[in-house]
């Protein structure tokens, strides 16, 4: 818990919807214990033979924006390798925020998303 407090969700208490989201997947663990395993420090599913989707990621030819929060899980460091994989993507860290910046920073993760979106379905 302490890990996901610093990297997942640093607002306290969590909001309804983020609590809701772990008890939907605890009662259905299917899809992630497949792909991921028990939690991020056991990973033993699909991802854990660390192949790497990198290279395909050159072949995104739509407009993309990757976001990340300064202390998110998602390093701003490993979203920086997707950003420059992928002609033409836009990149923003979320200065306040770590994985859930829409519960962190929600009226400035609103802004940067229907602003990208405004941009690209001109």
């Amino acid at each position: 818990m302490e890990f996901y407090k610093r990297h997942l969700c640093r607002v306290d208490p969590w909001p309804d919807w983020l609590n809701e989201s772990f008890s939907i997947m605890l009662a259905n663990p299917e899809v992630y214990n497949t792909m991921h395993g028990p939690s991020e420090f056991h990973v033993i599913g699909r991802f854990a033979n660390g192949t790497s989707r990198t290279p395909q990621l050159g072949r995104i030819q739509v407009p993309t924006l990757l976001f990340c929060g300064r202390y998110d899980e998602v390093t701003p460091a490993s979203v920086e390798v997707a950003h420059q994989a992928i002609r033409g993507s836009e990149f923003v860290v979320m200065e306040e925020s770590s994985h859930m910046a829409q519960a962190e920073e929600p009226e400035a993760t609103l802004e940067l998303v229907r602003g990208f979106l405004a941009r690209v379905e001109e």
